[in-house]
């Protein structure tokens, strides 16, 4: 094996991730779909592109890379994925170990334990009539 083919393979993938722009229209927004994505490469160690995407002046270049499509979706290798869920589960196929670490759950049943508790809460913080909480008082 030459050192060349050797520097290749350790040669981290080519990563773009498109996020939301903050309020500046420049900085990472306030998506937490967004912070996800960026954690979980953060994460994996792998070097990756942030591009954050001003919604109010979407460029007709990314217009056409994702049609219809806001952030966060990602390039990998060239390839688009704009479905969060299956960009979590991309990742963690496409980034495994040895050589990046493993972030998903043992249990794939923990991913979704608790799925409605930001809902309900939301709902109870928001309510101002505290007496149609369950247990209200």
């Amino acid at each position: 094996m030459t050192d060349t083919s050797a520097a290749e393979e350790e040669k981290d993938p080519d990563i773009e991730l498109f996020v939301k722009a903050g309020s500046d229209g420049e900085s990472i927004g306030n998506c937490p779909f967004s912070q996800r994505l960026f954690m979980i490469l953060w994460l994996k160690g792998v070097v990756f592109n942030v591009t954050t995407v001003d919604l109010k002046r979407k460029p007709a270049d990314l217009h056409n890379l994702a049609p219809g499509t806001h952030p966060p979706f990602l390039t990998f290798e060239g390839e688009v994925k704009t479905d969060i869920n299956k960009i979590e589960e991309y990742l963690e196929d496409m980034l495994a170990p040895p050589r990046y670490p493993k972030l998903a759950a043992k249990n794939r049943e923990s991913n979704t334990a608790g799925n409605d508790i930001f809902a309900k809460f939301s709902a109870y913080i928001k309510n101002i009539r505290p007496e149609n909480n369950a247990g209200g008082r």
